[in-house]
């Protein structure tokens, strides 16, 4: 079975944090400047984004870096950095 991830693929939980605040993908795309194609390959790890757009996912979902992007070969649970996003 072959996969379409590179083989670092990133999981993330814009989805979760998304429906939290009710936020369509469109309505995402727009706080974070880019179009909601690009908000439907971050949800499905088929993206990896720049830090930029790490940031302003995180900032628009009022959220963490960390909260939302999980690469598969990280542990489970959380190591001791923290990334702050105002």
């Amino acid at each position: 079975m072959t996969s379409d991830l590179p083989d670092h693929a990133m999981q993330t939980k814009i989805r979760e944090y998304r429906a939290r605040l009710s936020l369509t993908q469109d309505d995402l795309a727009k706080k974070a400047g880019v179009r909601r194609e690009t908000i439907v390959f971050l949800e499905q790890g088929k993206y990896n984004p720049s830090l930029r757009l790490a940031h302003d996912v995180a900032k628009a979902l009022h959220a963490t870096i960390d909260d939302l992007f999980v690469f598969d070969d990280e542990p489970e649970e959380p190591d001791s950095r923290v990334v702050l996003v105002d």
